[in-house]
């Protein structure tokens, strides 16, 4: 529809409707009457009307006498894009005469009187102005679509309307699409048509919008999603746990994807990015973030949001979003040392006299096994490092590093009917980053010789 206001003249033609006086024989007033020549016509008034509105045009006529008399009315000019014509006015009652305007613009209609005699009034115009009165039309693209990668997806905007009935045009976008897709905007088929359509090149999920046009104004675009799968089933992500770390945690951190897998057994490929991490930080990965578990340096106590996304060769997973907190290391807390209980010995070697004179086997070397197991790092729950010693040197200790160990106690004399007793102290410390803390457990041999 145009709302080109030129106008489109027509040639002078009328229609006439009859009107006349009563011609009956009346009494003459005794008052001298004016005399007139032709019967007489108001002015026609101007109006505003709105489009598909129809505009009644009143027109108000004195005759002339006792002669009859006829209306002449003609649409001189309209909208050049106006399909009315003189034969588009209504003018069954000849005083009231009516039409409905088809497009916006100026419309001038005029009148004229003639009588019997041939005697004419005057001719009065009127112009109506014919506005829009349009509200916006209204876009629906319908209802979401489900489809299949390849699949032909149709698109219908029929429910789409304008307010005052008036020929819509359309125009389809593709909106967004999937990362894989190489699709663009305008890869909507019949895209200027109420019906289109679209086919999807990858999975996942896509969004056409829908504007109408009423040739005035444009509607509100509408939006539409279509979700596309494929035969082959998406990858899943794992970026691990959301954890608060120890203050003993390196500089360089280990990120671990190894959790994410491929229900088809697809080879994976891995994207981390970093989303958010403290102010003052310039923490960045200190090698390739397209591994499964690359390290990333941090520097600022705080937490360190990442997102894993993973790829089969044909579809992205949805995003993985782990965060970890990394706490400040001077808030290091000191580990527990626990040694274990003290451990003893007990041992009775042969005796044998001769000539009155005893003579013994020796205590023998013996073990007992150490465990510093009931340690721990209670607040921070950091990995510990132990360290078992012993002062004199006499005890061999099989494992000084582990948290378990064999002390192994050297082999001395022992005399008849005597008990000798040995008692030799162990240490263990735990450490974590920082800190550390001794507890110790003692070794008592007790060694009697016996007949």
């Amino acid at each position: 529809m145009t709302t080109s206001s030129a106008l489109r003249l027509f040639p002078a033609l009328a229609f006439l409707a009859l009107a006349g006086c009563d011609t009956s024989d009346q009494q003459v007033d005794s008052v001298p009457q004016e005399t007139c020549t032709a019967p007489s016509l108001e002015p026609l008034a101007n109006q505003t009307a709105t489009l598909g509105d129809t505009v009644v045009v009143p027109a108000t006529a004195t005759p002339c006498g006792k002669v009859t008399f006829d209306y002449a009315w003609s649409l001189d000019s309209a909208p050049v894009d106006s399909s009315l014509d003189v034969s588009s006015l209504n003018i069954t009652d000849p005083a009231n005469m009516y039409f409905t305007p088809d497009v916006v613009g100026d419309y001038v209609v005029s009148l004229y009187l003639i009588d019997d005699q041939g005697n004419k009034s005057s001719t009065e115009l009127a112009v109506i102005t014919v506005g829009s009165g349009n509200d916006k039309p209204v876009a629906d693209c319908g209802n979401n679509k489900t489809a299949i990668v390849g699949e032909r997806v149709d698109l219908d905007g029929s429910a789409s309307k304008d307010p005052e009935g008036a020929e819509l045009t359309y125009q389809w976008t593709l909106s967004s699409h999937p990362d894989c897709s190489s699709l663009g905007s305008g890869d909507v088929f019949n895209g200027d048509q109420q019906l289109a359509s679209a086919v999807p090149d990858c999975a996942g999920t896509y969004v056409v919008s829908l504007v109408v046009s009423d040739g005035e104004n444009y509607s509100e675009p509408d939006y539409c999603s279509i979700d596309v799968a494929s035969d082959n089933a998406a990858p899943v992500a794992d970026a691990g746990q959301t954890t608060e770390l120890s203050p003993c945690t390196p500089p360089d951190f280990h990120l671990d994807g190894w959790g994410s897998y491929d229900p088809d057994g697809d080879s994976l490929s891995y994207a981390w990015t970093v989303l958010s991490k403290p102010g003052g930080s310039t923490g960045d990965f200190a090698d390739d973030p397209n591994q499964a578990a690359p390290y990333f340096h941090w520097d600022v106590p705080g937490d360190y949001t990442f997102q894993l996304q993973v790829h089969d060769g044909t579809q992205f997973s949805a995003p993985d979003v782990v965060t970890y907190t990394f706490v400040d290391p001077t808030l290091n807390s000191r580990p527990v040392s626990n040694a274990g209980d003290d451990q003893t010995i007990d041992n009775e070697p042969d005796c044998a006299t001769a000539s009155y004179t005893w003579t013994c086997d020796d205590c023998p070397s013996d073990k007992v096994t150490l465990d510093g197991s009931a340690s721990v790092d209670e607040v921070d729950g950091d990995e510990l490092d132990f360290y078992w010693t012993e002062s004199t040197g006499e005890l061999a200790l099989s494992a000084p590093s582990s948290v378990t160990t064999e002390a192994v106690t050297p082999a001395f004399a022992a005399t008849y009917n005597t008990t000798i007793t040995k008692t030799w102290t162990v240490d263990l410390t735990v450490s974590d980053c920082s800190e550390s803390d001794t507890d110790q457990v003692t070794v008592t041999y007790t060694c009697t010789g016996s007949y």
